[in-house]
């Protein structure tokens, strides 16, 4: 039998996407297989976390990821047309989470799959339920928690006692020196 010719070598069916211009403090970690799209800039706080397959698209406008906050697996963060997204200090945006918001208060956690759409703005320490959606243009107070099926309440708890929010942000303090150890940081494949 004759041997079969090598197939030719496969092209990429479309451009690789544009590195928009960033501004990354060197102590950040960015894994390797993270994604940062667009043309406007990308600003990423001091420890700061930006998983692997967490996309950040700054095709619509700028995109500041603040201090000690994480953006998980999966998550996407930005807008592919519009207006700048604000993710404020010790924020958490978990895996596959789209935050669209003009802004996220610090302290606030998106979790699982939530959506917050395009113009929104959650105040401090508010926190989406897994699957919930905060529609586009609406606003949240600080410490407002919306879950199952879109209800609304506020976190007396961590609304009345100070230490309670300290204790919260020691511990994601925490969380991000353990991605320390975890995440190969790839920040320079994005910085300059």
């Amino acid at each position: 039998m004759a041997s079969r010719p090598a197939p030719a070598p496969k092209r990429p069916s479309q451009l690789p996407a544009s590195k928009p211009p960033c501004t990354i403090h060197p102590s950040a970690i960015i894994a390797d297989k993270a994604q940062i799209t667009g043309s406007h800039t990308v600003e990423i706080g001091e420890n700061a976390v930006i998983h692997p397959w967490a996309r950040i698209r700054a095709e619509g406008g700028k995109v500041v990821i603040g201090k000690n906050s994480m953006v998980y697996e999966g998550a996407t963060v930005g807008t592919v047309d519009g207006e700048d997204v604000l993710i404020g200090d010790s924020v958490n945006i978990e895996t596959g989470a789209v935050v669209e918001a003009r802004s996220v208060g610090d302290g606030s956690t998106v979790e699982v799959n939530a959506v917050v759409g395009k113009g929104a703005v959650l105040g401090k320490w508010c926190r989406v339920a897994p699957l919930e959606c905060v529609e586009a243009g609406e606003q949240l107070e600080d410490f407002t928690v919306v879950y199952g099926d879109g209800r609304r309440r506020v976190d007396k708890t961590t609304k009345e006692h100070a230490e309670i929010r300290e204790l919260k942000r020691a511990g994601q303090e925490k969380a991000v020196q353990a991605m320390r150890t975890l995440i190969p940081n790839a920040m320079a494949k994005w910085a300059g």
